[in-house]
């Protein structure tokens, strides 16, 4: 699906100002911590017995958002069996595809959901970040972020095609991501681009 630049942009936002409203600074990110102070409950398909865990699979295999109701919170329910869902990068990928869902209040997965994927990957890995410190090899993008395979080799492709469009350039509204992530390093990194 074809989308306009700027709606990936909103999305690259948003990670944003869940960095800095919720002082995240480390690497890997760590989706349990993320989704508690976010007050997202996270609940793997394994806390259920083996009927009702066969249901959650039938409504996703990897994982869904259920929206929050007067009685229970956000909930995102997960499929946390490495052997169905390939690795622990690719948990944390479902994981924060959902978290996307409960940000922008979707009412309903979309099979095209690209949206989503974007913001999960730069969740995770967030491109500016990686372009600022020179990382764009995908055997150190999964070390570094504890990511899988797939979703490393996603992000070295948008950080070439970023670079081959835009060089080293780091958008205004990434700065203070940077910042944040960098401290007082800032200015160091800035200064090498």
């Amino acid at each position: 699906m074809y989308r306009n630049g700027l709606e990936y942009d909103e999305m690259a936002k948003k990670v944003i100002d869940i960095y800095l409203d919720y002082n995240i600074k480390t690497f890997p990110i760590n989706v349990n911590q993320v989704c508690q102070k976010m007050q997202i409950a996270l609940i793997p398909y394994s806390f259920y017995q083996s009927p009702s865990r066969e249901l959650l699979k039938k409504e996703s295999m990897s994982s869904f958002y259920v929206k929050p109701t007067i009685s229970n919170p956000a909930t995102i329910l997960y499929n946390d069996d490495i052997g169905e869902v390939g690795s622990l990068g690719n948990i944390r990928r479902n994981i924060m595809h959902e978290v996307k869902h409960y940000v922008c209040e979707d009412t309903q997965d979309n099979p095209d959901d690209d949206l989503a994927d974007y913001f999960g990957k730069y969740f995770l890995a967030p491109i500016p970040y990686l372009v600022v410190k020179g990382i764009d090899n995908c055997n150190d993008i999964m070390s570094i972020f504890g990511v899988d395979e797939e979703m490393a080799s996603y992000i070295c492709k948008n950080i070439r095609n970023r670079k081959k469009k835009h060089g080293s350039k780091i958008f205004d509204y990434e700065l203070p991501l940077l910042k944040h992530l960098l401290g007082n390093y800032y200015n160091y990194y800035m200064n090498r681009l």
